[in-house]
């Protein structure tokens, strides 16, 4: 009986000392199992603070990109705003007291007379025609109502290009000075011709082509009053296109050929705002 109540004894105790053993082991167990958490959280946190870092510096690159964006955006619209107001001031001088666009003379510059030519009328020809009777004053009279004619229409076809462009119809102006230079390429409105279409592309931000155009005035007129606007106005498309070397010689060009004069001015007032860019 004793013995039973020592073996009884024994078991009891190892039982309870494995209870022991297994409470120890849960209490570690959970332990670690907290501290596996609290690491879990803590990697949760971090992670979570890194986006958090993470989309603050996209959000201040966004708003430093959109800051730029709209600083060129009102560079652009100030560019643009220049142009317009620079096409106007220049068709403004090329207008008549009565609204009528003005014909240059022989020498390029606008003269008073408007662009309101009468076509030649046959029967002052006619008339003219009866007073001679010999062949070669008929002859010569004959060339001389063609000549007429042919100013009259180069004049016409002027005008009708001018209008477009007074009305902003630039591409239409385009098409139309051009197909005067190839008809009219001798007329003495030639050379005026050939500016406003280089115009034309430069207020529709043709830059590259505007640049052709300009450089046209300058080599196949050289005498023509237009010169000193399209050299400035080459200075104007070279910096368009970013060219600021380019724009920085040509418009100290127009400053020392053409001194104290509205030219002049606009060159030196792009030469500081260049600066002002750092260009």
């Amino acid at each position: 009986m004793k013995l039973l109540i020592a073996i009884a004894l024994v078991l009891f105790s190892a039982m309870v000392s494995a209870g022991k053993e297994t409470d120890a082991k849960v209490d570690a167990l959970d332990s670690r199992m907290q501290r596996i958490e609290r690491v879990i959280d803590n990697q949760a946190l971090l992670g979570m603070a890194k986006k958090i870092e993470a989309l603050q510096r996209e959000v201040q690159e966004l708003r430093g990109e959109n800051e730029h964006l709209t600083h060129a955006i009102e560079r652009l619209k100030t560019r643009q705003r220049e142009q317009y107001l620079d096409i106007d001031r220049r068709l403004q001088t090329s207008i008549g007291v009565n609204g009528a666009t003005s014909i240059p003379a022989n020498n390029g510059e606008f003269a008073n007379d408007t662009v309101n030519v009468q076509i030649t009328n046959a029967t002052s020809s006619s008339a003219t025609t009866s007073s001679t009777t010999s062949a070669d004053a008929s002859a010569t009279i004959s060339g001389t109502t063609v000549a007429n004619t042919a100013s009259n229409e180069a004049a016409q076809d002027y005008k009708n290009a001018f209008i477009l462009l007074k009305q902003g119809k630039y591409d239409d102006s385009i098409v139309a000075f051009g197909f005067f230079l190839q008809t009219h390429p001798g007329s003495k409105y030639a050379s005026n011709a050939q500016y406003w279409l280089a115009e034309a592309n430069y207020v529709s931000r043709r830059y590259p082509q505007a640049l052709m155009e300009f450089s046209k005035v300058i080599n196949t007129y050289p005498v023509s009053s237009k010169v000193a606007d399209a050299r400035l106005k080459l200075g104007f498309t070279h910096y368009e296109l970013g060219q600021y070397e380019e724009a920085r010689i040509e418009l100290t060009r127009v400053r020392a050929q053409f001194p104290n004069s509205t030219v002049a001015n606009l060159a030196q007032q792009r030469l500081e705002r260049m600066s002002r860019e750092g260009h």
